[in-house]
């Protein structure tokens, strides 16, 4: 799960308070944070503003006036935190290369893997019948936009294949991805095996849209990983995975 783009938005609640101030980072710091505790512990159902407030010391009417609806507030802390974490994945690729793009699917999932219940949360958020719009679009969007700097990188070179558009083909392997996730979430995907299953299906997607020298790049990537298996690196610390 590169860059997304979020469709919420935040304004200052405390007008005594500049919003660029030390106070205003640090409330705001507090709401996302256990506004993300609360999801991974109740999920959507059980989500209480008034827990949130009490947990991170403002009060409720503080809440709706930085974020207007609850709704707004889970898609923006769900969309800062997959952004947090992006940035301090140690990428040995470029921008644009499906190398990055490896990279990034390998780092996230591993992440996802210590973070079993959030995760498991958010996949019954995206797969309810029912979902927020502006949750659901958040969550698939962030993902959208992170496969679109690879394909794009892709047409770039002319390197995909002429039918392929490329938002469509984004959309098509982030319904994918999280539904790979989800299997692993419901426990019918292995620990050990979710980051193979993930990046093959990836790849293997990524090997029928391109071609020339990016058909072959993706090929090798795949039968390296068949015979050698995909290396699992070590996560940013926990510092860096915060906020």
């Amino acid at each position: 799960m590169g860059q997304g783009k979020r469709n919420v938005a935040e304004s200052d609640g405390d007008q005594g308070l500049i919003y660029s101030s030390p106070a205003i980072h640090e409330r705001r710091r507090r709401i996302l944070e256990e506004t993300r505790k609360m999801i991974a512990e109740h999920g959507l159902a059980g989500f209480s503003m008034d827990e949130v407030g009490k947990r991170a010391g403002v009060a409720k009417r503080t809440l709706y006036n930085a974020y207007q609806t609850k709704e707004n507030m889970i898609a923006l802390a769900i969309h800062e935190y997959f952004e947090r974490y992006l940035q301090h994945i140690p990428y040995t690729g470029e921008i644009g290369s499906i190398q990055r793009n490896v990279e990034r699917m390998i780092f996230v999932i591993q992440r996802n893997r210590q973070l079993r219940n959030y995760i498991s949360a958010l996949m019954s958020i995206y797969f309810s019948a029912d979902s927020d719009s502006d949750i659901w679009n958040t969550m698939h969007s962030m993902a959208v936009e992170s496969n679109l700097q690879w394909i794009n990188g892709l047409k770039s070179k002319r390197q995909l294949q002429p039918w392929i558009d490329p938002v469509r083909l984004a959309d098509d392997i982030v319904r994918m991805e999280y539904s790979i996730i989800n299997d692993w979430c419901r426990g019918k995907i292995e620990d050990d095996q979710v980051v193979y299953h993930l990046v093959r299906a990836c790849l293997t997607i990524g090997a029928g849209a391109a071609r020339g020298a990016g058909r072959k790049e993706i090929e090798d990537m795949l039968t390296e990983f068949h015979t050698s298996g995909i290396p699992l690196p070590t996560l940013p610390t926990a510092r860096a995975k915060k906020g």
